[in-house]
């Protein structure tokens, strides 16, 4: 179960672009539903795919399906929003793996075969997260026989939990696998062509010397621009192609309310716990105690010492059966242990600490040496010398940073002889011994035991009490009450000094608002309101309540004058810059008709460059400048002067005095081998989004969510 454990922990909730890293999460009942999924009401529909509509009933019930697999395997009783943000996102993918990709794949003929998933578990092929999981933490190596026995283990065992937890694991890899496989067919169908490759060299190869006068666009201020609304909206249609939005996003203005527990708070909880040590103490049914005055259930699981907190594990496992320990406060809660029980386990757990010297090459010498290293740090440890500070100075492994502390550890945790040694000797024992992984400088840190204890726990998170969170409250819904509109919202925010918070971009899909997370509940309201609307009291997370008004729409593919007003300034000011600029050098170009008359009369220098290129676009003293770079490239005309032209930071005149030609080559492999990368990448990263647009996936998720 740890292996799965581990395992589990390392794939996490983290899902890739086509849903490929779900985790442990079960995929079984969806791949062999068919269109089942699909066949929901017309209407309260969560989604669209394909023109086929995901009801809201079908989706929740495979929600609840993937959070009660998620409780079951992490043993958790309640899921935080950010968590359920990830399951929803887990389950969308589900079905957009289900309903897009395996079609794909059954198209294509892809499958991964049963000897083909022996070669990722235990063959040739291992997969990184079997690696991970079946590391060495004592050494930092992998033995695959370790893989073999544990499957043996489980196979002939009767836990039929960890079974079926492995049986999902293996439906990961097999969806991996084919994620792989279908990514590189596509990879296989992109190449780049003999003219590109040749094309990218010319324009990194080819420069050419040229000398420039530039009037840069800073040089007029913005406040010289007049731009009334009429000419801004005018701007903004002729070049309405340019501000289309690419996704939905809103526009937030908002106070907060934090409730988080105050002193006073965490003093009652403080208070709670002590009053708590006499009636845990006389409780004659611990179980019943833990479970009505615990914020956990009672766990009659015996325990080994290293599940206990470091800072009780001493008291656990020396006093006597009824003793309680505490309160302790961690973790942001008060705590208290009872010993409800003490048994034998089957295996000593030990604890020791290591440093562990590797051998570097191949020869006797390197063996001598690498022993040599390890007794001489053993003889400072045994003379009195910090083993702490010896690890943290010559350790090589994962345990360097800890000084070597390897914790407590069951037999069977480690390697046969290294369990072996410490098992065998005491506590204040200090010895070298040599394994397939190095030679290894032992401290023993304790006394070996088979001891297990069941402790009841009483705990209690401090939080903010009904007092707290009411008086926050009010004051959110007097803020409220008193802003009906968003001129109403700032007034009020003026008059009490409260500080505006803005989140420029939020998307339908974001479970935060800048700066705050478990924000869905904003999110959602955002999404529903109109410009202007003022929210209710609205929650995020556990310690704070918000405010917020709508203040901006933006929708993907449409182009909004109120949304783009700032880049339209932007862009309007630039152009009329452009005008002005290039009116007054082409003025002076009508008497001036070398750059050096030119440069007098507009007491503007010249500027050199020596070898640009088309590929670079820093144009040097000005930044930046790809158009004019662009110009540069594609004139063949030299010790002409040219222009006026226009670049993206300035006006130009330029004269090109001598054109370097790409030097000639007749093999171009080496750029269409980097062109072949740069698509193979993009493929990579972007090809589902692509599928999603031409299946016209519609995610309406946040109107439930």
């Amino acid at each position: 179960m740890a292996i799965l454990t581990k395992i589990r922990n390392r794939s996490g909730l983290a899902i890739g672009v086509v849903g490929v890293a779900l985790g442990l999460f079960v995929v079984s009942d969806a791949l062999n539903s068919n269109m089942g999924l699909f066949s929901g009401s017309q209407t309260n529909n969560v989604g669209e795919i394909d023109g086929e509509k995901i009801g809201i009933k079908q989706f929740d019930d495979k929600l609840q399906l993937n959070l009660a697999n998620f409780q079951k395997r992490t043993q958790q009783e309640n899921i935080d929003e950010s968590t359920r943000g990830q399951v929803r996102d887990q389950t969308w993918n589900e079905l957009l793996n289900t309903y897009m990709m395996m079609k794909e794949y059954e198209q294509l003929g892809l499958q991964v075969g049963e000897e083909e998933l022996a070669d990722m578990i235990y063959g040739s092929n291992i997969h990184p997260q079997i690696k991970q999981s079946f590391t060495d933490p004592a050494t930092g190596m992998f033995d695959v026989n370790n893989v073999k026995r544990y499957l043996k283990q489980m196979s002939d065992g009767t836990d039929e939990t960890a079974k079926a937890q492995w049986k999902e694991f293996e439906d990961y890899l097999v969806t991996e696998s084919l994620q792989r496989k279908y990514s590189n067919i596509l990879k296989k169908g992109l190449y780049a062509t003999s003219l590109e490759a040749k094309n990218l060299y010319t324009n990194r190869t080819q420069s050419a010397e040229v000398n420039f006068v530039a009037l840069s666009y800073s040089t007029i201020a913005d406040s010289a621009i007049i731009a009334e609304d009429g000419d801004l909206k005018s701007y903004f249609k002729k070049n309405m192609e340019k501000y289309k939005e690419r996704e939905n996003s809103r526009k937030l203005e908002f106070v907060v309310w934090d409730f988080a527990p105050t002193s006073e708070d965490s003093a009652t909880v403080q208070k709670w716990a002590f009053d708590q040590v006499a009636q845990f103490q006389a409780a004659d049914n611990d179980t019943n105690y833990v479970d009505l005055n615990s914020d956990s259930k009672f766990d009659a699981r015996p325990k080994r010492r290293k599940e206990f907190p470091e800072s009780v594990q001493a008291r656990l496992f020396r006093d006597s059966v009824g003793t309680v320990i505490g309160p302790i406060f961690e973790n942001g809660k008060y705590s208290l242990y009872k010993i409800a029980g003490v048994t034998q386990d089957s295996v000593y757990s030990m604890r020791a600490s290591h440093i562990l010297i590797r051998v570097e090459g191949a020869t006797d010498a390197d063996t001598s040496a690498a022993q040599k290293k390890a007794n001489d740090i053993l003889a400072r440890a045994k003379k009195g010398e910090d083993f702490t500070a010896l690890a943290s100075e010559f350790g090589t492994d994962g345990t360097k940073d800890k000084g070597g502390d390897l914790g407590w550890f069951a037999e069977g945790d480690m390697i046969k002889e290294f369990g072996d040694a410490v098992k065998n000797g005491k506590k204040g024992d200090q010895f070298v011994l040599k394994t397939q992984f190095g030679f290894h400088v032992i401290k023993i840190t304790d006394d070996k035991t088979k001891k297990m204890v069941c402790a009841g726990i009483v705990e209690r998170s401090v939080e903010a009490s009904e007092k707290t969170t009411t008086a926050a409250y009010n004051d959110a819904s007097q803020f409220a009450a008193n802003s009906r509109n968003a001129d109403d919202f700032n007034k009020n925010l003026d008059e009490k000094k409260l500080l505006k918070r803005v989140a420029e971009f939020v998307r339908e899909t974001d479970n935060f608002l800048p700066g705050y997370t478990e924000a869905r509940e904003a999110v959602r309201w955002a999404f529903q309101a109109k410009v202007g609307d003022v929210s209710e009291v609205l929650t995020v997370g556990s310690d704070k309540y918000i405010i917020a008004t709508l203040t901006l729409v933006r929708e993907k593919g449409k182009a909004n004058f109120e949304a783009s007003k700032e880049r339209v300034m932007a862009d309007y000011r630039k152009d009329k810059k452009a005008e002005q600029l290039q009116e007054k050098l082409k003025s002076a170009m009508e008497s001036a008709t070398t750059l050096d008359a030119l440069s007098k009369s507009l007491n503007q220098a010249i500027t050199p460059s020596a070898s640009q290129t088309f590929e670079n676009g820093s144009i040097p003293y000005v930044g930046f400048d790809n158009s004019f770079a662009g110009t540069i490239a594609g004139t063949s005309t030299t010790n002409k002067l040219l222009g006026p032209v226009k670049g993206d930071a300035a006006v130009y005149a330029y004269q090109i005095n001598k054109i370097i030609a790409a030097p000639p080559i007749t093999d171009y492999s080496q750029q269409k081998a980097e062109l072949n990368g740069a698509l193979q990448q993009r493929v990579e990263y972007g090809y589902f989004e692509v599928l999603k647009e031409l299946k016209n996936v519609k995610d309406n998720r946040f109107l439930f969510y």
